[in-house]
């Protein structure tokens, strides 16, 4: 999808802010065609009093008419919903609280699924979409497959709860919609809404975040902070709160104080169990059993649970040699990718959309718990592949999805970086690429912040390894990306940084600066490189003849301020031994 940012900063629309109702001539942010056939161009509107952006001349498309394609409906049950990201706006709520739920535009219906399997409530969904018809049958939810035009279309009883999940982005008239859910609440309910968040509008964003958040010819709406705070009080609401995620808004609201706490988590144990317990009901092979069991592999992967992953991984592979004749337990026999269809019912025929993903965390349980390094860089490489073929398939649908896309870039650095234990240069020349070239399908660059950290990572491991020529290779951008790091990383690249300085540059009075910045960046936190980091200071400070820098140096060891962690014993030792060696008068 082409997205033209190249407007002219004279140009500008007459329009009215639907979040502020500010009047003024609104600048364009962007162009980009509608998803939508004919998909005419259409303008991204930008309001310069809150930030909100809308699309002024979008056509409000027919829901309850839209007929999804099977494959379509494959990629959102493998890969495309987050069902842990759409449940967790419950844990702001204290479950005790809640008798009745309601969700609003609830889709496929995982939320409410969540909310009658871990909580117990009684649930209730509201979307008249072609997925929600989709759940309704396959989860058997009573969701109702209407438009939300009347409080009285939710049925006579309120309700403690009322989520609208990626939906009021949707609503062309977003003031009288929030005032129907106003009226649908018992009295102390809550609202909880999510909505993208317009302050990620920028060309900087990844096209697979970028992508799903505008939604040309979906999105009418796309909030700021602050003008999506400003429309839930017009609403009526008292009790509001919103609050930046990434990508999206998360908000509250009510007419009474503290019914919720957005700073709360979702429960992942609990989410654990509720994927276990639905896979149970659903066959592996079809797209709801392999989606459940891969997330749940997931899960366990990123929690570095790895027996308990390779135990769920069993199903998963199982069901892709089933559905696809695809051996996921054998990377170096995986099929090349080279000729795979850009469509998403081509791809389907080929492969899960969640591949990626799968592949992804294959090759981490190799990496991490296996130590089989050549074996995790073939999953790697297989993932990237695999991740850019079924973003392609779905870019030509007008879609894209995020977490692929994150997904795939780290893996194409991981199959680079892990090459430091047994080719260091290839290792470094890998992640130069990376920096230097598009990707092969796509022809996308890498986003700045995953390079970043897959560069200060594989700089990392060949320092650690005593590779230091290949190490040298990636300094300076390791140097230059520490601007937009944050304290522990920092204090681990700078640590890495001043022991090239001291062993391959042979530059003490550098590696002393760096050891001084790694010291600093621990400091706050009282991190684990503080000792080590203020000691080598001072040891290099010394044999720089620099003897009163490495004094104030052990003096901050051996002397620590109050509140910091304790020194251990034989770094102590080791400083007292320093000291006395080097004469410093302490």
């Amino acid at each position: 999808m082409h997205i033209d940012w190249t407007t002219s900063s004279a140009a500008t629309i007459d329009a009215v802010c639907p979040a502020c109702t500010d009047a003024s001539p609104k600048s364009v942010r962007l162009n980009v065609h509608s998803a939508v056939p004919p998909n005419p161009l259409l303008p991204l509107a930008l309001c310069g009093r809150c930030g909100t952006a809308f699309f002024p001349t979008l056509q409000q498309p027919e829901y309850e008419s839209a007929q999804a394609t099977d494959a379509a409906l494959a990629f959102y049950l493998e890969q495309g919903a987050g069902i842990d990201v759409m449940a967790e706006p419950l844990a702001a709520i204290d479950p005790s609280k809640v008798r009745r739920y309601l969700e609003i535009g609830c889709g496929f219906g995982f939320s409410l699924d969540v909310a009658r399997t871990v909580f117990g409530w009684s649930v209730q969904g509201i979307d008249p979409g072609f997925a929600a018809r989709a759940g309704r049958e396959l989860l058997g939810l009573d969701i109702s497959s209407i438009y939300l035009r009347t409080p009285a279309d939710a049925g006579p009883e309120p309700f403690d709860l009322v989520l609208c999940s990626e939906v009021v982005e949707h609503i062309f008239e977003p003031l009288g919609f929030l005032s129907i859910l106003r009226g649908v609440l018992a009295p102390g309910g809550t609202l909880l809404l999510t909505t993208p968040n317009a302050g990620e509008i920028k060309p900087e964003t990844s096209a697979g975040v970028l992508v799903p958040l505008l939604s040309p010819g979906y999105h009418v709406t796309l909030y700021s902070r602050e003008g999506f705070e400003a429309l839930l009080r017009r609403a009526g609401f008292t009790a509001v709160s919103v609050v930046e995620h990434g990508p999206t808004l998360r908000a509250t609201a009510s007419m009474t104080e503290g019914t919720a706490d957005l700073s709360r988590r979702l429960d992942r144990a609990r989410y654990l169990d509720y994927l276990a317990e639905r896979s149970r009901t659903v066959a592996a092979d079809t797209p709801l059993g392999l989606g459940l069991r891969y997330r749940r592999f997931k899960e366990l992967t990123h929690a570095g649970r790895f027996a308990e992953a390779r135990e769920a991984a069993v199903p998963v592979i199982e069901a892709c040699r089933a559905r696809w004749g695809l051996e996921l337990d054998k990377p170096d026999a995986l099929p090349s990718m080279a000729d795979w269809p850009a469509d998403i019912a081509g791809f389907h025929d080929r492969a899960p959309f969640s591949l990626c993903g799968i592949l992804y965390c294959l090759g981490m349980a190799a990496w991490l718990h296996d130590d089989d390094r050549e074996r995790a860089r073939l999953y790697f490489q297989a993932a990237g592949e695999a991740g850019e073929r079924a973003r392609a398939a779905l870019q030509a649908a007008g879609a894209d999805d995020g977490e692929t896309d994150d997904l795939a870039w780290r893996a194409r650095g991981y199959a680079a970086g892990i090459l430091a234990w047994s080719d260091p240069l290839a290792a470094a020349g890998g992640i130069e690429r990376l920096e230097r070239e598009p990707s092969p399908v796509l022809g996308e660059r890498i986003p700045p912040a995953i390079l970043g950290g897959l560069r200060r990572q594989t700089f990392t491991d060949l320092v650690n390894l005593g590779q230091y020529a290949a190490a040298d290779r990636l300094a300076l951008g390791v140097e230059d990306d520490l601007v937009q790091c944050g304290p522990e990383e920092t204090a681990s690249a700078a640590f890495a940084l001043a022991i090239l300085s001291v062993n391959h540059r042979k530059a003490l009075k550098t590696a002393a600066g760096w050891f001084g910045k790694a010291a600093e960046a621990s400091r706050e936190r009282g991190g684990p490189l503080l000792w080590p980091a203020l000691y080598h200071q001072a040891e290099a400070l010394a044999a720089a003849g620099q003897k009163p820098a490495a004094a104030d140096a052990l003096r901050g060891l051996l002397s620590p301020a109050a509140g910091l962690p304790a020194v251990p014993a034989d770094l102590r030792a080791r400083a007292e031994k320093l000291a006395r060696s080097q004469r410093l008068s302490l």
